[in-house]
């Protein structure tokens, strides 16, 4: 995916979006919805190429699958929450759109939990060893 591709179809969204938005106001908030469609799976074949580097990477350093499993989960509720708060605001919800953001960080709080808490034991583990 060229990123040249990802701003044409970017570009072609939002025209077409205020074309249609001057007669279909109904309509224009799900052509963005499709652009950002069509952008990741465009990008889907690269997100794989680099799940898998990351998996490689992770194997060769020692870290627990399960690790990296909750990091890619991090990752992508923080860019679906934050894609979802933004097509709220287009709409003119920007109190949803907070909720949205607020929801997401919760949930990454919550998975983060074991990550924070592997790493709270090793901190006390080194202070007791020296």
């Amino acid at each position: 995916m060229d990123v040249i591709q990802v701003i044409g179809i970017g570009i072609i969204t939002v025209f077409l979006s205020v074309l249609i938005r001057q007669h279909r106001p109904e309509l224009a908030l799900a052509l963005p919805i499709l652009g950002t469609a069509v952008i990741f799976l465009l990008l889907a074949p690269g997100l794989r190429a680099a799940l898998a580097m990351f998996e490689d990477i992770a194997a060769q350093a020692g870290i627990e699958n399960q690790f990296l499993r909750l990091v890619i989960k991090i990752i992508g509720i923080a860019y679906i929450c934050q894609f979802s708060a933004e097509i709220c605001r287009d709409a003119g919800e920007s109190s949803m759109a907070g909720k949205i953001e607020l929801a997401g960080k919760l949930m990454i709080l919550t998975l983060s939990m074991p990550i924070i808490y592997q790493i709270l034991g090793l901190v006390g583990a080194m202070i007791d060893f020296s």
